[in-house]
């Protein structure tokens, strides 16, 4: 069984710090017979069980901290996490140099983006419908989703990629221009601004996550 590891999300209970991860990502793994593994920079050996990770989701969350795209937090960036930036970057940066397949979800393609160069609308505001089912997307041929020439998907985000990281490309956007979906040109690499993991009976999940399959399958060939 292949194993993906995945970085920790944090909230405040009554004061203390727990770690979690959504269960409807363990849930898509483990119909992908995926073996989670989760990723905390409060474990010592961290850096140590990267190596045992066959690949990568990055899950949705909270905002990152504008300071990694050189701007200043003007209170539209919510709940931000040192600690969630931090090991997201080290996610990122460790599929990038190591050549690791590496899905980003929601916040997961926001962090792609970012730590390989980009930068993100800070709010999106109110144009930007956000439609549970109906969010109409049209996508561009590309070397590793199938999808229609048009598809609709979920949208929960108030933040979206801006400048384009160099090494990624638009693989599907939102009618109103808003990006929604990037691969990396070169590495196993890519990312959807939807929540794939919510929907996971729908073709385009379907797609996704086969997609995802099928690199890391190909990681040790």
């Amino acid at each position: 069984m292949k194993i993906i590891g995945i970085p920790i999300r944090q909230f405040n209970a009554g004061g203390k710090i727990k770690e979690f991860v959504n269960q409807v990502y363990l849930n898509a793994l483990k119909k992908y017979n995926f073996e989670p593994l989760l990723l905390t920079t409060e474990n010592i050996k961290t850096k140590e069980l990267f190596k045992f990770c066959d690949g990568f989701i990055i899950p949705g969350g909270d905002d990152l901290n504008p300071v990694y795209f050189d701007e200043k937090d003007t209170g539209l960036s919510k709940e931000i996490n040192p600690e969630v930036d931090l090991i997201d970057q080290i996610t990122v940066d460790y599929a990038k140099t190591h050549k690791i397949p590496l899905l980003g979800i929601c916040r997961g393609i926001q962090a792609i983006n970012v730590f390989l160069g980009g930068s993100l609308y800070q709010d999106i505001g109110k144009d930007h419908k956000h439609i549970i089912s109906d969010h109409k997307v049209v996508t561009y041929p590309n070397r590793f989703l199938k999808f229609k020439e048009t598809i609709a998907v979920n949208s929960y985000h108030h933040q979206a990629i801006k400048k384009l990281a160099p090494e990624l490309s638009v693989i599907a956007k939102h009618i109103d221009g808003t990006i929604e979906a990037v691969i990396h040109n070169k590495l196993p690499i890519f990312g959807v601004q939807w929540h794939p993991e919510l929907i996971p009976d729908s073709e385009e999940t379907k797609i996704i996550f086969r997609a995802f399959q099928i690199l890391v399958a190909r990681k040790n060939s």
